[in-house]
């Protein structure tokens, strides 16, 4: 990518600056030059910091000195030389174009932007000034104007998987859908790294390709050594999950969780198998076996809110509220400070019909200042069920001042 920039620079025209001493400076630019298209960077860099001693009101040697010290890793001085030749000629678009490509690679998206920006402007048709431009914007997650910039560019794309992942995940969030999925086939067919495979499956998720996701993580997960399980089994049971296949999901979690070794199969690691189980047993309708699943994770890793979380709903739906409040207290007397859990608490309190303790638990949430809408519509619940409406409304109109004009308000 970087020598495309470099031999279209060499074949652009350029302005017609006269040269003070073009005995000797000439020289030295000429053979700097020469020593660029030849990958010299060095001799390059020497040549050209003698044309620059010589005549250093000259865009086109910053420019090039520019070049060299980016080749050679100096990129700091290279943008300063790259801004020595943008304040000598404003409308050298080779120079903005050097330093918005230098400033992507440095993931400086905004100055990167600006200077591409400047270089379309100056340019309009310059190709690549609109792809890196599209590079940029694809990074920034802005992908309508990426896409945009790609296409106006016709620089053939990349056969790159980080830069199709990006792109696709472009196609997804505009809902173009068709695009999603000729991105997603091509990918497919990409040498992919284990993290590549799994954003990967979690996208033919998001188009509903359940079956083309599940085949890349066993695919994935046959890459694994036999002797020790690895995060793709787990991956693998997730992607069943997502995909709706839940007794696929339980047993493979269960495959997963019982391979791990002794010190392992007590840490956070099967707390999560332990989490999923639960999770695709209640989607069975197997209350039992995922209340005893999600205690299973709750006790292993009792730190993590979301096991205590995943535990107490199961149980609310079973009806089991003494039990969910239980659960609750044990999460919040690990982390005392959980706001979900508290809003948790209040909420299997209102459900048991505990109205008084209810009503104390959104009372303190909303003392301490809840910048959400809930614990003030968990109170107002508990003003309505005890008779108090107008109570209710007071503390709703309450809240919207505080918060401003909300729906569930």
């Amino acid at each position: 990518m970087k020598q495309w920039l470099i031999l279209f620079l060499f074949f652009s025209p350029a302005p017609n600056y006269v040269l003070a001493k073009p005995s000797g400076q000439a020289d030295a630019f000429q053979r700097g030059l020469t020593a660029l298209k030849d990958n010299q960077y060095t001799d390059a860099l020497e040549e050209l910091t003698a044309a620059e001693r010589e005549h250093p009101n000259d865009p086109r040697v910053h420019n090039f000195r520019g070049i060299a010290l980016a080749r050679l890793g100096q990129n700091t001085e290279a943008a300063a030389e790259y801004h020595k030749a943008i304040h000598l000629d404003p409308r050298m678009e080779d120079a903005y174009r050097n330093l918005g490509y230098l400033e992507w690679t440095e993931r400086q998206l905004e100055p990167a932007r600006e200077a591409l920006e400047r270089t379309v402007q100056l340019s309009p048709t310059d190709s690549y000034a609109h792809y890196y431009l599209g590079r940029v914007e694809l990074e920034a997650q802005r992908y309508s104007h990426a896409i945009q910039e790609l296409q106006t560019s016709r620089v053939p794309l990349p056969a790159d998987a980080d830069f199709s992942i990006q792109l696709t995940t472009g196609y997804i969030a505009l809902g173009r859908r068709e695009d999603a999925r000729k991105s997603l086939a091509h990918l497919v067919t990409l040498p992919l790294n284990d993290a590549q495979s799994i954003q990967v499956a979690s996208m033919l998720l998001a188009i509903h390709q359940n079956e083309a996701a599940i085949n890349l993580v066993q695919q994935l997960s046959t890459r694994s050594s036999p002797v020790a399980p690895s995060w793709q089994a787990f991956d693998l049971a997730l992607v069943y999950l997502l995909a709706g296949n839940d007794q696929k999901a339980v047993d493979q979690a269960h495959a997963y969780a019982e391979s791990l070794p002794q010190a392992a199969s007590k840490s956070a690691e099967s707390a999560q198998a332990w989490s999923l189980i639960g999770i695709a047993c209640a989607h069975l309708s197997q209350g039992e076996q995922s209340v005893h699943a999600l205690r299973q994770a709750a006790t292993l890793a009792p730190g993590e809110e979301e096991h205590w979380l995943n535990l107490s709903r199961e149980l609310m739906e079973l009806s089991r509220y003494s039990e969910a409040i239980s659960a609750v207290q044990d999460g919040l007397a690990v982390d005392p400070k959980s706001y979900a859990l508290h809003l948790r608490l209040g909420a299997a309190q209102l459900a048991a019909g505990h109205y008084a303790k209810a009503e104390s638990v959104f009372r303190d949430l909303v003392a301490a200042g809840d910048p959400l809408p809930t614990g003030y519509i968990g109170l107002a619940q508990v003003l309505l069920r005890t008779g108090r409406a107008e109570e209710a409304a007071s503390e709703l109109a309450d809240a919207q001042r505080k918060l401003g004009l909300n729906f569930l308000l």
